[in-house]
C-alpha cells in the first residue's frame, strides 16, 4: 500500500512539474511574440476619416478592433473580437484611447496580455488610413 502511494505521488509530481514547464514555455512564447509588435506610435492627426478594421494575435490572445477616425480624432474603437481567457478587463482601455486620441495608454493591471494586443490591433487598423 505504501508504495502504490509513492508511486502516485511521483506520477503526480511528475505531472505538475510537467504543467510547470509548460506554462513556462507558453508564457516565453507569448512575451516574444508581443515584443515583436511594431509598437512605432501613430500620429492619428495624420489618419484618414474612415472606419478601419484590425487584428492582432499570440498563441492565447486574439483582437479584432473596428476603429472610426474622423478630423484626425478617434471617435470610436469597437472590440468585434476578443478571444482572451481572463483579459476581458482590457477592453475598457479602448476608452482611454478615445479620450487621449492615443494608442499608447497604460495597460490594464491583470490583463497585459490582452493590453498590448488589443493596442496592437488598433494600431494595426489606424495604420490602413495613413
Amino acid at each position: 500500500m505504501k508504495r502504490r502511494v509513492k508511486v502516485v505521488i511521483t506520477v503526480l509530481a511528475g505531472l505538475a512539474l510537467l504543467m510547470v514547464f509548460a506554462v513556462a514555455v507558453l508564457m516565453i512564447r507569448m512575451n516574444n511574440q508581443v515584443n515583436n509588435f511594431d509598437t512605432t506610435p501613430i500620429d492619428v492627426t495624420k489618419v484618414a476619416d474612415g472606419v478601419y478594421e484590425g487584428q492582432s494575435e499570440t498563441d492565447l490572445v486574439k483582437a479584432d478592433v473596428r476603429v472610426t477616425v474622423s478630423n484626425g480624432k478617434i471617435k470610436d474603437i469597437e472590440i468585434v473580437k476578443h478571444m482572451c481567457g481572463k483579459g476581458k478587463p482590457a477592453e475598457a482601455m479602448t476608452k482611454s484611447m478615445i479620450l487621449s486620441n492615443d494608442v499608447e495608454v497604460d495597460a490594464v493591471s491583470g490583463a497585459t496580455y490582452s493590453s498590448k494586443v488589443i493596442k496592437d490591433a488598433v494600431r494595426n487598423a489606424l495604420r490602413k488610413g495613413l
